[in-house]
């Protein structure tokens, strides 16, 4: 039997507080409920050349992705935030946004079979 492994890390929530099973769940409930939905808005803006937007939701969803360790897409976002912001590489954010879109739905969707069964 193999295990696969999460896209994400709760390593950091118990760096921050190891005893608080509740805390790990709200933050948890925190991403399902909000980070989805602004990748889902982060493709929308991209698809519309709105690079103001692009660059305020890529750094809204920058700190849940960093404090849920999500690593495939860590550098990913940052790129996407820099460049939409200074309206450089603009080329370059359309696929790095479809690919943070993809991990963060996985995310979800593993955040979902291991907390909310």
């Amino acid at each position: 039997m193999t295990t696969k492994t999460r896209l994400y890390s709760l390593e950091k929530l118990y760096e921050i507080d190891n005893t608080n099973d509740e805390f790990i769940r709200e933050i948890i409930s925190v991403f399902l409920n909000n980070i989805p939905a602004n990748a889902k808005d982060l493709v929308k803006a991209v698809n519309e050349k709105n690079w103001d937007n692009v660059y305020f939701i890529a750094h809204k969803m920058k700190a849940n992705i960093d404090l849920l360790n999500i690593k495939s897409i860590r550098e990913e976002i940052r790129i996407v935030e820099r460049n939409a912001k200074a309206k450089i590489h603009l080329n370059q954010i359309k696929n790095k946004v479809k690919f943070i879109y993809t991990i963060i739905q996985q995310c979800a969707k593993e955040m979902q079979r291991d907390f909310c069964n």
